[in-house]
């Protein structure tokens, strides 16, 4: 059986948590989210509605990450580009992944 893969979200800092851990408060509502909630499971619920299952065609993205992402968009109120430019410019990786 394959593994399945995801589309990689650009884990490449140079500084990596470091930084980011120095910049964004412990007590940072995401943060806390992140520490609460097992975003794994998430991702093993969904991928069975995928076509494909993440295994056949071109990897997909992360449905933890598409959920995360929705989550966002409805705490902030925003729009789909308002929430693309929203997590690139305010939100650091280490909240979005893992």
């Amino acid at each position: 059986m394959e593994k399945q893969r995801f589309i990689e979200t650009g884990n490449n800092s140079f500084f990596e948590e470091y930084l980011y851990d120095q910049v964004v408060p412990a007590e940072h509502f995401l943060r806390q989210l992140k520490q609460i909630i097992p975003w794994e499971r998430f991702t093993q619920k969904l991928i069975r509605l995928y076509k494909g299952g993440g295994v056949v065609g071109r990897p997909p993205f992360d449905p933890a990450l598409v959920l995360k992402v929705e989550l966002i968009a409805y705490l902030y109120n925003l729009t789909e580009r308002q929430v693309e430019v929203y997590i690139n410019e305010n939100l650091p990786r280490s909240i979005l992944s893992g």
